[in-house]
């Protein structure tokens, strides 16, 4: 996959929380309760959106340079620029699980055992987090 560039977010305040739209990609919208929920899911919608366009191999647009998207909003919206992670969806989405063998130290797995009971999830899951957000 390849490094994909951050795109501007459009957010505009709603009686529920925000909405959000891309003004690059039409139909990529979303929404929140608050203005952290709108920039998560914001994320979340502009990876999958990403994604299913380079999977269908369609080329993906430019984003529109900041200045003309500071120029063109209205008084009551606000500005994000999102940074998509198409690499996790695709982990997500194609990504088959294999077993692996692996030595580590004895008091590594200890550690990695109770850190994953305290985030309620097992050795494995826990690994795959760690290794997602150093890679």
């Amino acid at each position: 996959m390849p490094k994909v560039k951050p795109y501007p977010a459009i957010l505009e305040k709603t009686q529920d929380g925000y909405s959000v739209f891309f003004i690059d990609l039409p139909g990529a919208i979303s929404a929140g309760n608050n203005y952290e929920d709108a920039i998560r899911n914001a994320k979340e919608c502009l990876s999958l959106h990403l994604y299913a366009m380079l999977a269908d191999n369609e080329v993906l647009p430019n984003p529109t340079h900041i200045d003309t998207v500071m120029t063109q909003l209205e008084s009551d919206e606000l500005f994000a620029l999102i940074e998509p992670d198409i690499f996790s969806v695709k982990a997500h989405q194609e990504d088959k699980a294999i077993r692996i063998n692996i030595t580590i130290p004895k008091s590594l797995l200890e550690a990695i055992d109770k850190r994953a009971t305290q985030l309620h999830l097992n050795r494995s899951a826990l690994i795959q987090k760690a290794a997602q957000e150093i890679l």
